[in-house]
Protein backbone atom coordinates (compact mmCIF):
# COMPACT_ATOMS: atom_id res chain seq x y z
CA UNK A 1 0.00 0.00 0.00
CA UNK A 2 2.64 2.25 0.35
CA UNK A 3 3.40 5.72 2.94
CA UNK A 4 1.30 8.79 2.76
CA UNK A 5 4.06 11.14 1.27
CA UNK A 6 2.91 14.02 3.80
CA UNK A 7 4.78 10.81 6.32
CA UNK A 8 8.02 11.88 4.54
CA UNK A 9 7.60 15.88 5.62
CA UNK A 10 6.43 14.98 8.99
CA UNK A 11 9.08 12.55 9.71
CA UNK A 12 12.20 15.20 8.82
CA UNK A 13 9.72 17.68 11.52
CA UNK A 14 9.77 14.74 13.91
CA UNK A 15 13.65 13.76 13.64
CA UNK A 16 14.80 17.67 14.46
CA UNK A 17 12.27 17.66 17.47
CA UNK A 18 14.17 15.01 19.33
CA UNK A 19 17.34 16.52 19.01
CA UNK A 20 16.11 19.40 21.59
CA UNK A 21 14.26 19.80 24.79
CA UNK A 22 13.43 23.28 23.76
CA UNK A 23 10.21 23.79 22.34
CA UNK A 24 9.90 27.77 20.50
CA UNK A 25 6.82 29.60 21.79
CA UNK A 26 3.23 28.29 22.52
CA UNK A 27 2.83 25.41 19.91
CA UNK A 28 -0.52 24.32 22.05
CA UNK A 29 -3.60 23.55 19.38
CA UNK A 30 -6.31 25.74 19.48
CA UNK A 31 -9.43 24.61 20.85
CA UNK A 32 -11.75 22.73 18.72
CA UNK A 33 -14.92 24.32 17.84
CA UNK A 34 -17.38 24.14 14.97
CA UNK A 35 -16.30 24.81 11.49
CA UNK A 36 -17.23 28.03 9.98
CA UNK A 37 -19.48 27.27 6.89
CA UNK A 38 -18.71 31.10 5.74
CA UNK A 39 -15.62 32.22 6.30
CA UNK A 40 -14.98 35.02 3.57
CA UNK A 41 -11.73 35.61 1.69
CA UNK A 42 -10.29 38.66 3.56
CA UNK A 43 -9.91 41.73 0.76
CA UNK A 44 -8.27 44.88 0.73
CA UNK A 45 -9.17 46.57 3.71
CA UNK A 46 -10.54 43.22 5.03
CA UNK A 47 -9.23 41.55 8.37
CA UNK A 48 -6.02 42.04 9.42
CA UNK A 49 -3.29 40.11 7.90
CA UNK A 50 -1.27 39.23 11.05
CA UNK A 51 -4.19 37.91 13.13
CA UNK A 52 -3.84 33.84 13.25
CA UNK A 53 -6.38 31.61 11.20
CA UNK A 54 -9.61 30.54 12.87
CA UNK A 55 -9.87 27.25 13.89
CA UNK A 56 -12.67 25.38 10.82
CA UNK A 57 -11.43 28.14 8.25
CA UNK A 58 -11.65 26.13 4.78
CA UNK A 59 -8.71 26.18 2.10
CA UNK A 60 -8.64 24.45 -1.23
CA UNK A 61 -5.65 22.64 -1.76
CA UNK A 62 -3.97 21.45 -5.32
CA UNK A 63 -2.00 18.38 -5.01
CA UNK A 64 1.65 19.29 -3.76
CA UNK A 65 0.51 22.19 -1.77
CA UNK A 66 0.59 19.96 1.64
CA UNK A 67 4.45 20.31 1.22
CA UNK A 68 4.55 24.27 0.72
CA UNK A 69 5.09 25.47 4.39
CA UNK A 70 6.00 28.50 3.68
CA UNK A 71 3.07 29.11 0.99
CA UNK A 72 0.00 28.45 2.57
CA UNK A 73 -3.35 28.77 0.31
CA UNK A 74 -5.45 31.45 0.46
CA UNK A 75 -9.18 30.81 2.73
CA UNK A 76 -12.55 29.80 0.78
CA UNK A 77 -15.95 29.15 2.33
CA UNK A 78 -16.57 26.18 3.47
CA UNK A 79 -19.57 26.19 1.37
CA UNK A 80 -17.94 26.20 -1.65
CA UNK A 81 -15.39 22.86 -2.82
CA UNK A 82 -12.51 22.74 -0.49
CA UNK A 83 -10.16 19.93 0.78
CA UNK A 84 -8.50 21.10 4.19
CA UNK A 85 -9.60 22.89 7.30
CA UNK A 86 -7.73 24.34 10.13
CA UNK A 87 -7.69 22.55 13.05
CA UNK A 88 -5.01 23.92 15.54
CA UNK A 89 -3.19 27.21 15.73
CA UNK A 90 -0.01 27.86 17.62
CA UNK A 91 3.05 30.17 18.02
CA UNK A 92 6.22 29.51 16.26
CA UNK A 93 8.11 31.46 18.58
CA UNK A 94 9.78 33.69 16.34
CA UNK A 95 9.97 37.73 16.99
CA UNK A 96 8.90 40.18 15.36
CA UNK A 97 12.12 41.37 13.97
CA UNK A 98 13.35 37.63 12.89
CA UNK A 99 13.52 36.86 9.29
CA UNK A 100 10.86 34.86 7.74
CA UNK A 101 12.94 31.34 7.21
CA UNK A 102 13.71 29.66 4.31
CA UNK A 103 12.78 26.20 3.11
CA UNK A 104 16.75 25.17 4.76
CA UNK A 105 15.81 26.77 7.94
CA UNK A 106 12.63 25.08 8.42
CA UNK A 107 14.39 21.73 9.08
CA UNK A 108 17.85 23.78 10.28
CA UNK A 109 16.03 25.75 13.05
CA UNK A 110 15.58 23.05 15.97
CA UNK A 111 13.16 25.19 17.96
CA UNK A 112 10.93 25.90 14.82
CA UNK A 113 10.96 22.56 13.98
CA UNK A 114 9.76 20.83 17.03
CA UNK A 115 7.45 23.98 17.79
CA UNK A 116 6.31 22.42 14.16
CA UNK A 117 6.23 18.81 15.22
CA UNK A 118 4.57 19.38 18.10
CA UNK A 119 1.26 21.43 16.93
CA UNK A 120 -0.50 18.61 15.99
CA UNK A 121 -0.45 14.78 15.09
CA UNK A 122 -2.94 12.27 14.16
CA UNK A 123 -4.66 12.23 17.78
CA UNK A 124 -5.37 15.21 16.58
CA UNK A 125 -6.48 14.93 13.50
CA UNK A 126 -8.93 12.21 14.63
CA UNK A 127 -10.46 14.29 17.60
CA UNK A 128 -11.44 17.58 14.83
CA UNK A 129 -13.24 14.63 12.78
CA UNK A 130 -14.98 13.75 15.42
CA UNK A 131 -13.69 10.20 16.02
CA UNK A 132 -12.11 8.18 18.27
CA UNK A 133 -9.08 5.51 18.73
CA UNK A 134 -8.81 3.40 16.79
CA UNK A 135 -8.86 4.93 13.85
CA UNK A 136 -7.26 5.17 10.27
CA UNK A 137 -8.48 8.38 8.76
CA UNK A 138 -9.14 9.36 5.07
CA UNK A 139 -7.23 12.50 5.84
CA UNK A 140 -4.22 13.65 6.46
CA UNK A 141 -2.47 16.82 7.74
CA UNK A 142 0.04 19.49 6.94
CA UNK A 143 1.22 22.44 8.97
CA UNK A 144 1.89 25.78 7.44
CA UNK A 145 3.58 29.25 8.09
CA UNK A 146 2.33 33.14 7.46
CA UNK A 147 2.87 34.11 3.56
CA UNK A 148 5.21 36.59 3.04
CA UNK A 149 2.30 39.43 3.21
CA UNK A 150 1.01 38.27 6.71
CA UNK A 151 5.03 37.66 7.69
CA UNK A 152 5.82 41.54 6.92
CA UNK A 153 2.17 42.75 8.95
CA UNK A 154 3.88 40.43 11.89
CA UNK A 155 2.12 37.45 11.93
CA UNK A 156 3.88 34.95 13.91
CA UNK A 157 1.37 32.10 13.87
CA UNK A 158 1.45 28.70 12.49
CA UNK A 159 -1.42 26.34 11.93
CA UNK A 160 -1.98 22.91 11.01
CA UNK A 161 -4.74 21.90 8.60
CA UNK A 162 -6.65 18.45 8.11
CA UNK A 163 -7.29 17.86 4.43
CA UNK A 164 -9.29 15.46 2.54
CA UNK A 165 -7.21 12.32 0.83
CA UNK A 166 -4.72 9.62 1.59
CA UNK A 167 -1.76 9.63 -0.58
CA UNK A 168 -3.05 13.88 -0.90
CA UNK A 169 -5.48 16.43 -0.77
CA UNK A 170 -8.73 15.46 -2.44
CA UNK A 171 -12.11 17.63 -2.20
CA UNK A 172 -13.86 16.93 1.09
CA UNK A 173 -17.52 15.34 0.71
CA UNK A 174 -18.53 18.33 2.88
CA UNK A 175 -17.40 20.08 6.37
CA UNK A 176 -14.88 17.58 7.96
CA UNK A 177 -15.39 19.08 11.41
CA UNK A 178 -16.97 16.13 13.54
CA UNK A 179 -17.28 14.38 10.00
CA UNK A 180 -16.19 11.08 11.43
CA UNK A 181 -19.76 10.80 14.27
CA UNK A 182 -22.08 11.79 11.18
CA UNK A 183 -23.82 10.64 8.42
CA UNK A 184 -20.94 10.63 6.37
CA UNK A 185 -18.69 8.78 8.56
CA UNK A 186 -17.57 5.86 6.16
CA UNK A 187 -15.91 8.62 3.71
CA UNK A 188 -13.36 9.31 6.12
CA UNK A 189 -12.69 5.96 7.06
CA UNK A 190 -9.69 3.94 5.33
CA UNK A 191 -10.86 0.81 3.69
CA UNK A 192 -8.88 -1.74 0.98
CA UNK A 193 -10.26 -2.38 -2.18
CA UNK A 194 -8.78 -5.61 -4.12
CA UNK A 195 -7.75 -8.84 -2.59
CA UNK A 196 -5.87 -9.93 0.46
CA UNK A 197 -2.82 -10.06 -1.10
CA UNK A 198 -2.95 -7.07 -3.55
CA UNK A 199 -5.19 -3.97 -2.62
CA UNK A 200 -5.35 -0.09 -2.60
CA UNK A 201 -6.97 2.43 -0.47
CA UNK A 202 -10.32 4.19 -0.65
CA UNK A 203 -12.42 5.30 1.15
CA UNK A 204 -14.97 3.03 3.78
CA UNK A 205 -17.78 4.63 0.92
CA UNK A 206 -16.64 3.55 -2.09
CA UNK A 207 -16.78 -0.32 -2.96
CA UNK A 208 -14.09 -2.07 -1.00
CA UNK A 209 -13.29 -5.65 0.76
CA UNK A 210 -11.59 -4.95 3.88
CA UNK A 211 -11.90 -2.42 6.52
CA UNK A 212 -8.92 -2.23 8.99
CA UNK A 213 -9.61 -2.31 12.17
CA UNK A 214 -7.55 0.62 13.18
CA UNK A 215 -3.84 0.23 12.20
CA UNK A 216 -3.71 -3.16 14.54
CA UNK A 217 -1.25 -5.24 12.67
CA UNK A 218 -1.51 -9.18 12.96
CA UNK A 219 0.95 -11.50 15.29
CA UNK A 220 3.69 -11.62 13.30
CA UNK A 221 7.82 -10.99 13.30
CA UNK A 222 9.07 -7.52 11.63
CA UNK A 223 11.49 -9.52 9.30
CA UNK A 224 9.29 -12.58 8.76
CA UNK A 225 9.60 -13.72 5.08
CA UNK A 226 6.35 -13.35 3.26
CA UNK A 227 3.24 -15.11 4.34
CA UNK A 228 2.02 -17.82 2.36
CA UNK A 229 -1.81 -18.39 2.32
CA UNK A 230 -1.69 -20.98 5.64
CA UNK A 231 0.12 -18.92 7.59
CA UNK A 232 -1.83 -15.59 6.63
CA UNK A 233 -4.67 -17.38 7.82
CA UNK A 234 -3.03 -19.14 10.65
CA UNK A 235 -2.38 -15.02 12.17
CA UNK A 236 -6.16 -14.17 11.92
CA UNK A 237 -6.73 -15.35 15.96
CA UNK A 238 -4.05 -12.80 16.59
CA UNK A 239 -6.68 -9.86 15.56
CA UNK A 240 -9.26 -11.04 17.44
CA UNK A 241 -8.98 -8.55 20.46
CA UNK A 242 -8.17 -5.87 17.98
CA UNK A 243 -10.99 -6.54 15.88
CA UNK A 244 -13.16 -6.43 19.17
CA UNK A 245 -11.75 -3.12 20.73
CA UNK A 246 -12.60 -1.65 16.73
CA UNK A 247 -16.52 -2.89 16.28
CA UNK A 248 -17.24 -2.49 20.23
CA UNK A 249 -17.46 -6.60 20.22
CA UNK A 250 -17.90 -9.07 17.65
CA UNK A 251 -18.09 -8.34 14.11
CA UNK A 252 -21.59 -7.88 12.77
CA UNK A 253 -23.40 -10.76 10.91
CA UNK A 254 -22.46 -11.79 7.48
CA UNK A 255 -18.80 -10.28 8.52
CA UNK A 256 -15.39 -12.08 10.06
CA UNK A 257 -12.10 -10.64 11.27
CA UNK A 258 -9.73 -11.28 8.61
CA UNK A 259 -5.37 -10.38 7.93
CA UNK A 260 -4.89 -8.74 4.63
CA UNK A 261 -1.13 -8.79 3.51
CA UNK A 262 0.81 -6.49 1.11
CA UNK A 263 2.48 -7.41 -2.19
CA UNK A 264 5.38 -10.44 -2.34
CA UNK A 265 7.45 -7.31 -3.97
CA UNK A 266 6.16 -4.26 -1.34
CA UNK A 267 7.04 -6.87 1.60
CA UNK A 268 10.99 -6.13 1.89
CA UNK A 269 10.09 -2.85 2.54
CA UNK A 270 6.87 -1.51 4.00
CA UNK A 271 5.07 -4.92 3.86
CA UNK A 272 2.41 -4.88 6.49
CA UNK A 273 -0.18 -8.03 8.21
CA UNK A 274 -3.43 -5.95 8.78
CA UNK A 275 -6.11 -6.64 10.46
CA UNK A 276 -8.97 -6.21 8.91
CA UNK A 277 -12.99 -6.64 8.99
CA UNK A 278 -14.58 -8.23 5.91
CA UNK A 279 -17.14 -9.79 4.41
CA UNK A 280 -16.88 -13.08 5.74
CA UNK A 281 -17.81 -15.01 1.74
CA UNK A 282 -15.53 -12.36 0.36
CA UNK A 283 -16.95 -9.86 -2.28
CA UNK A 284 -17.09 -6.33 -1.69
CA UNK A 285 -19.43 -3.71 0.14
CA UNK A 286 -20.22 -0.20 0.93
CA UNK A 287 -19.89 1.91 4.28
CA UNK A 288 -18.04 0.61 7.57
CA UNK A 289 -18.89 -1.62 10.16
CA UNK A 290 -17.42 1.00 12.74
CA UNK A 291 -20.54 1.62 15.24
Amino acid sequence: MGVRPALLLVAGLTLLAGCTGTVAGDASPASYGAAKPTVPVAGPGGADPAAPPVVGTCYDLADGDEYEVLDPPPPVSCGEDHSAETMAVGDTGLGPDDERPSEDELYEDDDLATAMGELCGLDDLVTYLGGEDPEDPYAYYSVFLPDEDQWEAGARWMRCDVYYGYAGPETAPGVMAGALDGPDAAAYRVCLAGNARDHFIVPCSEPHGAEPVGYALADLDYDAPYPDEPTRLGLVPSCAEAVQEYLGGAPPLGYAADVWVDTADDWGSAGEPRCVVAPAGGGTVTGTVHP
